[in-house]
């Protein structure tokens, strides 16, 4: 079984080299990606966020943990700091020290030397690792406008594998594009088994989940490194 579809990824690195973005069709086999979305359901998320200008991490215990009125102070800050163009909620679950075997086989498979040497032609870099975490962003989640440029870590490209069947544009989640000054380009609605890449530069946001969506938008998201 062909877990990458690695023909679909070469039609696409051309694309990536010109543009510094593209969206991979099909990336993994069916099957595979059919257990990787199913995986994600049953996933215990921690809640992450930013609180007082830093990222944190929130186990669903630290939550239910807290007063009806502390969480509603909790929420009321990061909203407050989203509003000037600074936050995020969402649902994350680390790959790194994960335990779940279709998850530990879908890294590995990620930063199979096939798929590094493919990303490396394509950005003139040696990339040398994929990193990787499952995010679920439901009913008031987003992420602000930001790039995703970290020299310390070596990022050159960002990518997210989208892994929610039937999505609804109307729902929210859509990966936004800007320019530098904030006027919006291009748009993405989540897309089943596909690999979207983008270089790290591009000014993005994930747009908010609205209170009518049906389903939780699932993926794998991280970046191609050359540290």
């Amino acid at each position: 079984m062909n877990y990458i579809n690695f023909q679909s990824v070469d039609d696409c690195l051309a694309t990536l080299s010109e543009t510094g973005f593209v969206r991979v069709p099909n990336f993994l086999d069916e099957h595979t990606a059919t257990t990787l979305e199913s995986t994600l359901k049953e996933l215990n998320f921690n809640t992450a966020a930013i609180v007082n200008a830093r990222p944190h991490e929130f186990t669903a215990s630290e939550l239910q943990n807290k007063t009806n009125q502390e969480k509603q102070q909790l929420f009321s800050h990061i909203y407050e700091q989203a509003s000037q163009g600074i936050g995020f909620v969402y649902g994350r679950h680390a790959l790194s020290n994960t335990t779940n075997e279709e998850l530990i086989d879908f890294k590995k498979h990620l930063n199979s030397s096939e798929l590094l040497e493919r990303m490396s032609r394509a950005s003139q870099q040696k990339i040398i690792k994929a990193s990787a975490q499952a995010t679920c962003y439901q009913k008031g989640d987003f992420l602000t406008r930001h790039n995703d440029v970290i020299h310390s870590e070596g990022r050159v490209y960002a990518y997210v594998l989208g892994l929610t069947e039937q999505w609804h544009p109307d729902w929210g989640g859509l990966l936004q594009f800007y320019e530098p000054d904030g006027t919006p380009t291009n748009s993405y609605a989540p897309q089943f088994n596909s690999l979207t890449i983008f270089d790290v530069t591009k000014i993005h946001s994930v747009s908010y989940i609205t209170p009518f969506a049906k389903s939780k938008r699932l993926s794998i998201t991280g970046w191609f490194r050359t540290k």
